[in-house]
């Protein structure tokens, strides 16, 4: 990895910062955030920049919109913003804004720069934990060591730390230029994946009983939809490579959000069409991603199955539940909101969605993580009402983990990018786990919703194999 600061000694900045950081610290009795970013001239690819191995190679995460040309890549750890409980988003709020208020921060007003917090939420707080997720707890945002941002052909470096009153300036400069070198001498990883030995998963029996849960409850009146989702375990002859899988995603899917979040010995990784929002200053957007079809074998047959979805009684209202839940819930935290009353068509390698765009200008005072408490989970992953659907999915399937849950990004003043982590999979050394739901409304097709699904686990399926 080849990375260079572009204007002058990084050694003499740092001291700079920390001796200014010891003093604020030594004055009110606390630890204080520093945070240092300058632009550096860089020659590797933001996938190789994630590869690269160091001392924080267990604590890495990755962030790419591909068709934006916008990455984010993190390495180690300065602080952790983390909670187990029913109010993880509260939690966290509380110390981002204990953590950042006192920050001393030197970087540019660039998006994606200067000290940034990446990770996410666990999709229901409330449900017993499975054991497979234990390395990811109901919310962990993390604030990197070292953040690369790329974006628009320039890179910059982010370098946090948290300085106490007795932190010696010398010492830290040392400690965190010997990290930084760690991972401008490493290599990338193993870029093949693994053959993969044996596949469980939820059976169509299963699926057939949780369906049927559904339809009854909704035509009971207790529901007016659920999302259903069933779980894929690959197991594999070796560790499955999280890098290949990235570079593979970034290639076939690049309007998508790109996601690794490592934590100890597991990843979630992702490429999810559905953003949840996005906010840059007081400028809000938020997506609407809900009722799906194939995609055709030819312009023709799309076309056909683009207008059929349009068309279908069933796909929209599906759709407009979402829309209507979100417009309910952003509407108190908005001067203005705007969407379109028709929707679109958002179209992926082998799947297509209807979608319908927000925005709005949001009241003083909030921040991104406001936000995406008021709309997770929304009606696209849970159903509607919400706690009746949370309440027969923690029946039906347990435990989600990071599935459909938000993952992203938030800045030291509340700004960030949010997305639903659908088209995701836990990452355990030899052992893969993938999810994939389907909304369950009147009128649901059980085979056509289990075809649905298996449509949705071919983004990480394929990346996982390889091909």
């Amino acid at each position: 990895m080849t990375c260079v600061p572009s204007v002058g000694p990084i050694e003499k900045v740092l001291k700079d910062i920390l001796i200014r950081g010891q003093k604020k610290a030594q004055g009110l009795k606390m630890p204080i955030l520093v945070s240092q970013a300058q632009p550096v001239s860089c020659s590797s690819s933001p996938l190789s920049l994630f590869a690269a191995r160091g001392q924080s190679t267990p604590n890495r995460t990755f962030w790419g919109r591909p068709a934006q040309d916008f990455w984010l890549v993190a390495h180690g750890r300065a602080a952790a913003l983390s909670s187990e409980g029913e109010s993880p988003y509260d939690s966290v709020i509380h110390e981002h804004r204990t953590l950042t208020q006192n920050a001393i921060v030197q970087s540019p007003t660039i998006r994606g720069v200067g000290p940034l917090f990446l990770g996410g939420f666990r999709f229901d707080p409330r449900s017993a934990r499975d054991v497979v997720w234990h390395s990811f707890p109901d919310a962990l945002m993390a604030l990197p060591r070292f953040l690369f941002t790329r974006s628009k052909g320039t890179t910059w470096l982010t370098i946090n730390t948290l300085v106490v009153p007795e932190t010696n300036a010398n010492v830290e400069v040392n400690a965190l230029i010997d990290e930084l070198e760690s991972l401008q001498e490493s290599s990338p990883g193993e870029t093949r994946q693994p053959t993969i030995t044996n596949v469980t998963e939820t059976s169509r029996e299963e699926w057939a009983a949780r369906v049927h849960s559904g339809q009854k409850a909704i035509e009971n009146g207790l529901l007016t939809k659920v999302v259903l989702a069933r779980q894929k375990a690959l197991y594999a002859d070796r560790q499955f490579s999280v890098e290949r899988a990235l570079e593979q995603m970034c290639r076939l899917y690049p309007e998508c959000s790109i996601f690794a979040i490592g934590n100890d010995e597991a990843s979630f990784i992702g490429a999810t069409p559905e953003s949840l929002a996005r906010l840059e200053g007081s400028r809000l957007s938020a997506t609407c991603l809900a009722g799906s079809a194939a995609r055709g074998i030819n312009p023709e047959e799309d076309r056909i199955l683009e207008t059929r979805l349009l068309a279908s009684a069933k796909e929209r209202l599906e759709h407009e539940t979402v829309v209507a839940m979100l417009a309910s819930a952003l509407k108190d935290v908005c001067l203005e909101l705007h969407w379109d009353e028709t929707p679109q068509v958002s179209k992926l390698k082998n799947v297509q969605h209807l979608f319908t765009p927000f925005s709005g200008n949001i009241h003083q005072g909030y921040g991104i993580l406001d936000i995406v408490k008021k709309l997770h989970p929304t009606p696209a992953v849970a159903g509607a009402p919400t706690e009746q659907a949370l309440e027969l999915i923690r029946r039906m399937e347990g435990d989600r983990g990071w599935y459909a849950a938000p993952v992203g990004w938030m800045d030291h003043t509340a700004s960030g990018e949010f997305a639903v982590a659908i088209r995701s999979a836990l990452l355990r050394g030899d052992k893969a786990f993938l999810y994939a739901g389907a909304g369950i409304v009147e009128g649901s097709d059980l085979e056509q919703e289990f075809i649905e699904t298996e449509l949705k686990f071919q983004p990480m399926l394929s990346a996982l194999r390889g091909s």
